[in-house]
């Protein structure tokens, strides 16, 4: 067991000196053609503020480690766009680089150029198990993967492979092409393996890809549309995966069969969901989801993650809006206690119109406003009857005009409004009014009276009865006297029999808010 053990150390350690003998530099060179060092974005300085150069070290493992003796080494890091490269920023000073690794062992090399400040360079890091080797397409600018890895675009400059075999694929567009490389230590570095694209186009088909719901498609792991996509894919099997906010991914495989129109349905993301459980008082009530959707109080809903909005109504009761926000798997409960309508209203803004029955009748527009049962009303009266007609006479007894009059009523009441029912109330009111008269001659050349008013109190009650929510039917009959008289009017009531106190009766309409 022992001679085992020691047999085993005895082949690691040959491993490791024959590793560390074959890490070398294969190449250092300027590239000339390169600004990358005297760009801002990658612009450097050492310790005694002179611009840094950056050797570009193309090397076929990571980690590996950088040391230049002199504390000039100012920056190293493996660029994101530069796979299987180490970058390192040095001082002009630099004259000898020690390379480390934990497998490959350890060299110094000794840099056999002069280092320029804001200048690039490469160097090409062998580490023994392979060779470094130039890849190119026919046509160029393909996709290359070399053992199932993506190693970029063609052409591709010193890519180091193993010893052994290597698949490479190279795809651009509708061309392919597929080779195997084997690579031994007796060929020379620098050898080119170039991979010949040939049009696949007879085996591609068109691809449609409908989803619903506005769900992005994601092929390969990249996001290709919205709701619809439309491609060319090779004959196969290929899947699509569907998303959308607050929903749950959902993956659609299907065939592509080449020459023909392939169209795919996907499955939509399912939508996460919460729940939502109303009880209202009283019962029975009646809901609608979102504006137009019914849904049974009754039982527990299922809704969508997200904001809903919920209408319940109940006959006789006001109508409620409320607005819920659900949240995934969990339930969002509330407890709706539904009022009653007041038909009569102790708080109301009120317009309407009626007919105004009296010597002189007329149509009325009224407008008012309840406040804690105290109602406060304006109205105005248009005069529609016309009197009989009046007829004047001079001193002598001669006839001067024939004249006919109208009379338009400005009248303000105060009452208190007693709900007797929920749909009748009665409201006692006094009021007071200005009664103006519109002559209208007949005959003759001269208008008397026009123009002749009074100042009426009045005495009354107001009669409501709700029919419907927001409308009422009223009633207000009063009587009215004179308080006072222009000298007008003391004429025309001298010289006829015209009144405008009196038993008077408004019938008709409001709208109350």
């Amino acid at each position: 067991m022992r001679r085992i053990l020691s047999l085993i150390a005895l082949n690691l350690l040959i491993m490791l000196q024959a590793t560390s003998q074959n890490l070398n530099v294969t190449q250092f060179k300027l590239l000339e053609n390169s600004t990358v060092a005297s760009q801002n974005r990658y612009e450097r300085f050492d310790r005694n503020g002179e611009k840094c150069a950056i050797i570009r070290v193309v090397r076929p493992r990571p980690g590996f480690q950088f040391d230049t003796g002199l504390m000039d080494l100012a920056h190293q890091e493996d660029p994101k766009d530069h796979p299987g490269e180490t970058w390192l920023w040095v001082s002009p000073m630099l004259r000898t680089l020690a390379i480390s690794h934990e497998t490959f062992g350890k060299c110094r090399y000794e840099i056999p150029v002069e280092v320029e400040g804001g200048r690039t360079y490469e160097m090409l890091l062998d580490i023994g198990t392979g060779r470094f080797v130039n890849i190119t397409t026919t046509p160029s600018g393909a996709t290359m993967v070399i053992d199932g890895d993506y190693i970029g675009q063609s052409p591709i400059y010193n890519h180091y492979l193993d010893m052994g075999v290597h698949n490479i694929e190279a795809t651009r567009d509708k061309y392919e092409g597929r080779l195997q490389k084997v690579i031994t230590m007796n060929d020379k570095n620098g050898d080119v393996i170039n991979v010949v694209l040939e049009d696949q186009s007879r085996f591609y088909g068109n691809v449609v890809v409908n989803v619903d719901g506005n769900a992005d498609i994601f092929f390969n792991g990249v996001k290709v549309e919205t709701g619809t996509w439309r491609t060319q894919l090779k004959e196969g099997t290929y899947s699509v995966e569907t998303r959308h906010a607050d929903c749950d991914p959902q993956t659609t495989t299907f065939n592509v069969v080449a020459g023909q129109e392939n169209k795919v349905k996907a499955i939509a993301p399912v939508p996460h969901t919460g729940y939502l459980s109303i009880y209202t008082r009283p019962r029975n009530a009646s809901a609608f989801l979102d504006g137009d959707k019914p849904i049974d109080l009754t039982t527990q809903q299922t809704l969508t993650v997200g904001t809903h909005q919920l209408l319940v109504q109940r006959k006789g009761y006001v109508e409620q809006t409320h607005e819920y926000t659900i949240r995934r798997n969990e339930t969002t409960k509330d407890t709706i206690q539904l009022e009653r309508i007041k038909y009569v209203k102790p708080l109301a803004f009120y317009f309407g119109g009626g007919y105004t029955i009296s010597s002189m009748s007329g149509v009325t527009g009224i407008l008012g406003a309840v406040i804690k049962n105290n109602d406060i009303q304006l109205s105005y009266t248009f005069g529609m009857a016309e009197s009989d007609p009046v007829h004047w006479y001079g001193d002598n007894g001669t006839w001067l005009s024939t004249t006919k009059y109208k009379q338009n009523t400005l009248a303000l009441h105060y009452g208190y409004q007693f709900n007797l029912m929920r749909t009748l109330a009665i409201t006692p009111q006094v009021g007071f009014s200005l009664a103006s008269l519109k002559g209208n001659l007949t005959e003759g050349s001269t208008n008397y009276a026009d123009g002749a008013s009074a100042q009426l109190a009045s005495i009354g009650v107001k009669l409501l009865l709700v029919p419907i929510h927001h409308l009422y039917v009223f009633a207000s009959p009063q009587y009215a006297f004179t308080v006072g008289k222009s000298d007008n009017f003391k004429l025309l009531s001298d010289h006829a029999d015209i009144k405008v106190d009196g038993f008077q009766a408004t019938i008709g309409l409001l709208l109350n808010f």
